[in-house]
């Protein structure tokens, strides 16, 4: 075989594995899809299940996941026209174009029923805007800087105006405190009023240990508070003088406190005996200071003093009464419990004898 032979051979077999080759990459090339995988949000980010989206031209439509996701394929380079409709929000069409070798990520935003329209901007010298956070409620006195150069100020509805006196694209940048940054570009004026929507920064405070205490230890210890909550609450029958309303009236005497309430009377032990001279009474005190506290049928109640009962005291199995106001001073008292009825005192606190209710005397 001469050398022209075989290089002929040689050519032959070289041409038909390029024709090989190129029909098989033909048929690879045809056969490629390029991916979208998109995801249907609101203007405030939230996903939206259910939402319709339609391919013009072949009127192929999908629905969007409970995430809000879903995926389109076809030719890598071609432009898909979509429509986006949802319940409750407002449709939209976009153009979409397929990129080539890898997947294309995007988002898709519907704006709520709820939200205003845009507003009208009827100068093409005047660029008015608003500023709001992504659930739509107007920042206030917000700067809003153009072209990095002047900076005006929102209004309380979160709205701005600004100049424009050239042409040519601006760019925006909102600023707030306790907000991000919000960046707008636009390549030409707009018709309608612009809007900006800016995120809130959440701010994660060092927790802060608050420890209170009644004013004075042995009322809440003695359970005072506990059953003026169980009066409050219709549990049990009874009246309080707390610290407040102690230094709110200043009794001369401790039996002052208690005689404003429904059902009770004073009754003086000495019974109003008056001295000698006229003036004073049976124990020499200007003032009758020995009195008995009762219920309007003249029934006493027991008195105890910091769980110690001091009236009536038992002497040869007769109650004797004591002076409650020699015993105590007002300026001494915390805070006083009276239960008009035997069946609604406490039970660390029970009447003595023939007396009807208890009164229950706490001390500073």
């Amino acid at each position: 075989m001469t050398r022209e032979l075989v290089n002929r051979v040689i050519d032959r077999i070289l041409r038909s594995l390029f024709f090989v080759l190129l029909a098989v990459v033909t048929a690879s090339n045809a056969g490629a899809q390029s991916t979208l995988n998109g995801r249907v949000v609101s203007d405030s980010g939230t996903p939206i299940a259910g939402a319709t989206i339609t391919v013009g031209g072949v009127r192929y439509s999908v629905k969007s996941d409970s995430l809000g996701r879903f995926m389109l394929s076809g030719t890598p380079g071609s432009s898909l026209a979509l429509a986006l409709q949802a319940s409750g929000f407002r449709g939209d069409s976009v153009s979409v174009v397929l990129s080539r070798g890898r997947p294309l990520a995007r988002d898709f935003v519907l704006v709520s029923e709820l939200t205003a329209l845009p507003e009208a901007n009827p100068s093409d010298r005047v660029l008015r805007g608003r500023v709001t956070t992504n659930e739509g409620d107007p920042v206030s006195y917000a700067n809003v800087q153009v072209n990095g150069g002047h900076r005006y100020v929102t209004d309380d509805s979160g709205r701005f105006s600004v100049p424009i006196p050239y042409e040519g694209g601006l760019r925006l940048l909102a600023r707030r405190i306790g907000f991000e940054p919000e960046e707008l570009k636009l390549d030409a004026m707009p018709d309608t009023a612009v809007r900006m929507r800016m995120r809130s920064v959440a701010r994660v405070l060092p927790g802060q240990v608050v420890t209170g205490r009644a004013p004075f230890a042995r009322l809440d210890l003695g359970g005072f508070y506990k059953r003026m909550a169980e009066v409050e609450r219709g549990a049990r029958v009874g009246y309080f003088v707390t610290p407040e309303d102690l230094e709110l009236r200043r009794p001369q005497n401790v039996t002052d406190a208690v005689e404003q309430f429904p059902s009770i009377r004073l009754r003086p032990i000495d019974n109003g005996v008056i001295g000698t001279d006229g003036f004073g009474h049976g124990d020499g005190m200007p003032l009758a200071r020995k009195f008995r506290i009762e219920d309007r049928s003249g029934c006493p109640l027991t008195v105890y003093l910091d769980r110690v009962r001091i009236q009536p005291t038992m002497i040869g199995m007769k109650p004797k009464d004591e002076e409650i106001n020699t015993l105590v001073q007002p300026h001494a008292v915390a805070g006083i419990e009276v239960y008009p009825r035997a069946a609604g005192s406490p039970p660390e606190f029970q009447p003595v004898g023939q007396t009807c209710g208890v009164v229950v005397i706490w001390s500073k």
